[in-house]
C-alpha cells in the first residue's frame, strides 16, 4: 500500500477493515471513547447475535460485518478454564449435527441487521476445543463487500455489499494440534487476500485475487498448527507480509510471495501475532511450561536470521528481553513503547531498548484472550470476565477508565465511527460516549 493510502486508512473515526485494524497492528488515531461503560451506561445499542463466534467485528463505511456459526453442531463455547477442565474429546468422532456458517451485515449506526448470508451448511469436519468456536476467524472488508474464511470448512467466500456471492475458493480443512480448532484471519492488501493455513497435515500461505478469487501465489511451509494472523509490516520503505508458525517466522513480498527473510529453528509465536512499528517487529513464544524472550527485529532484514552457533542474538536483532513473551493476545507497539499481555499482567517495554517499564496486574480481568488495541494515547483491553480497561499508552501505568459487561469477551475490540464495539459470547455492543462522558 502506498504510504499516502496507508495514512488515509488511519483517519480518525475511519474504517476497521480487518483483524487488528487498518494496519493489522491494532493501532489507530484517537477517538472519543467512553470513559466508563456497563450494561446500562454509554451503550448506544446492544443486539443478540445468532450462533457463536470469536471473530472481531469489521467496519467499512456505514456497515459492520460479523461471522458466526449456529446449529446443534456449534454449541455455546466454554470459558477458558472450563474448557481446560472439560473431558478430552479430541479423539471422539465428529458428530453429524449440522452447522450453518454465516456472514451478517449490520447498520453501523443502529445495529439493525441488513442481511444474512449462509455460506456453508453441514457437519464439522474436525472437533474443536470446548472454548473455541467454529467461527473464530475475523473477516476482511473493502468497498466491494466482505471476505470471510471459515477454517472449519476450508471455505473462502467473497460477498458483495448486498450479501450476494461473488466467488468462493475451497482451501481444504485440516486437523489442528490438540484438536483446538482454527483461528487465523484473512488479510487484505492492494487487491490481494492472504490466507494462512498452518495445520498438522498441510501448511501454506496463499494469495487470492480479490476480484475473482484466483490464486496468485502460494508458499508451502513446514507442518505445525498456528492460530495467529499474518501482519503487514510497513517500515516506511517497504511493506512485508509476516507470517509465524511452528519454529518459522518469515517476511514475504506481498505481491509475489518471495521470501525476504526467515527465522527458522527457534520457538516463534503460533497464537499471538507480531506487533510492529516502522523501526522494529516485536514477537515471542509462550506456551505450556515455556516463556521465551520478547524479541525486537530491526526493519530491513534479509536472508536467514537464526542465531549463529553458540549465540543467542538473532541476525538483525535490535534487542531481546528474557521471560517476556506474550500470551495468546498479540502485543502492540505505540508511542515508543511495546505492551504485552500474559497471565493477567500488562507489561510495558521501551521499544528502542527493550528495557522493562512496568508490569501491572489487571484486577478482575480473568483470562485475557482478546488482543489489546491502541487508540491514540490509550490502550483498550478486555478480559474474558467481561471487564474492560482504558490504560494510558505511556511508560508509566495509569488506569484512565473502563467498564464491565455481563458477557464472556474473547473477541478483540473494534473502534470505528467514533464508537467502541465489543463482541461477547451472546451479544454485540456499540459503546459510545455521551457529551461529557
Amino acid at each position: 500500500m502506498p504510504l499516502a493510502c496507508l495514512a488515509l486508512a488511519f483517519l480518525p473515526g475511519g474504517d476497521w477493515p480487518q483483524f487488528r485494524g487498518p494496519g493489522t497492528n491494532g493501532v489507530v488515531p484517537a477517538a472519543p471513547l467512553p470513559r466508563s461503560w456497563s450494561e446500562s451506561e454509554n451503550v448506544a445499542w446492544k443486539i443478540a447475535v445468532p450462533g457463536h463466534g470469536w471473530s472481531q467485528p469489521v467496519v467499512v463505511g456505514d456497515t459492520l460485518y460479523l461471522t458466526t456459526a449456529l446449529g446443534e453442531g456449534s454449541p455455546r463455547p466454554l470459558t477458558y478454564q472450563a474448557g481446560v477442565d472439560a473431558p478430552d474429546t479430541s479423539k471422539d468422532p465428529v458428530g453429524a449435527q449440522e452447522i450453518d456458517w454465516r456472514v451478517i451485515a449490520y447498520e453501523l449506526a443502529s445495529g439493525k441487521p441488513r442481511w444474512q448470508a449462509s455460506v456453508v451448511r453441514g457437519p464439522a469436519k474436525f472437533p474443536i476445543h470446548p472454548s473455541n468456536t467454529h467461527a473464530p476467524e475475523t473477516p476482511a472488508a473493502d468497498a466491494r463487500g466482505v471476505y470471510a474464511y471459515f477454517g472449519s470448512t476450508g471455505t473462502v467466500v467473497a460477498l458483495d455489499t448486498a450479501g450476494q456471492e461473488r466467488w468462493r475458493v475451497e482451501l481444504g480443512a485440516y486437523p489442528t494440534r490438540d484438536a483446538f480448532g482454527t483461528g487465523s484471519s484473512p488479510v487484505l492488501h492492494q487487491g490481494l487476500l492472504f490466507v494462512q493455513v498452518f495445520s498438522e497435515e498441510r501448511a501454506f500461505l496463499v494469495a487470492l485475487d480479490t476480484a475473482d478469487g484466483k490464486e496468485r501465489w502460494r508458499v508451502e511451509r513446514g507442518l505445525g498448527t498456528a492460530w495467529n494472523t499474518p501482519v503487514l509490516w510497513n517500515t516506511g520503505t517497504r511493506v512485508e507480509l509476516v507470517a509465524s508458525g511452528k519454529k518459522h517466522l518469515a517476511g514475504y513480498d506481498p505481491a509475489s510471495g518471495k521470501e525476504l527473510w526467515s527465522l527458522v529453528g527457534i520457538d516463534t509465536p503460533d497464537s499471538s501475532s507480531p506487533a510492529w512499528d516502522a523501526e522494529r517487529l516485536y514477537f515471542g513464544f509462550r506456551g505450556p511450561g515455556v516463556n521465551g524472550p520478547l524479541y525486537a527485529l530491526k526493519a530491513g532484514a534479509s536472508g536467514a536470521l537464526a542465531p549463529p552457533a553458540g549465540k543467542r542474538a538473532l541476525v538483525g536483532e535490535a534487542w531481546q528481553t528474557a521471560l517476556s513473551a506474550p500470551g495468546m493476545p498479540s502485543p502492540v507497539s505505540v508511542n515508543g513503547q511495546v505492551y504485552v499481555l500474559a497471565s493477567g499482567f500488562l507489561s510495558c517495554f521501551d521499544a528502542k531498548t527493550g528495557i522493562p517499564r512496568y508490569k501491572e496486574r489487571l484486577d478482575g480481568s480473568g483470562v485475557v484472550v482478546a488482543s489489546p488495541i491502541a487508540v491514540g494515547d490509550e490502550l483498550v483491553i478486555v478480559g474474558e470476565s467481561g471487564k474492560g480497561f482504558l490504560v494510558a499508552a505511556t511508560p508509566h501505568f495509569e488506569l484512565r477508565g473502563g467498564g464491565e459487561l455481563d458477557e464472556v469477551l474473547w473477541a478483540t475490540p473494534t473502534v470505528a465511527g467514533g464508537a467502541l464495539f465489543l463482541r461477547g459470547i451472546e451479544h454485540l455492543y456499540c459503546l459510545r460516549a455521551k457529551a461529557g462522558g
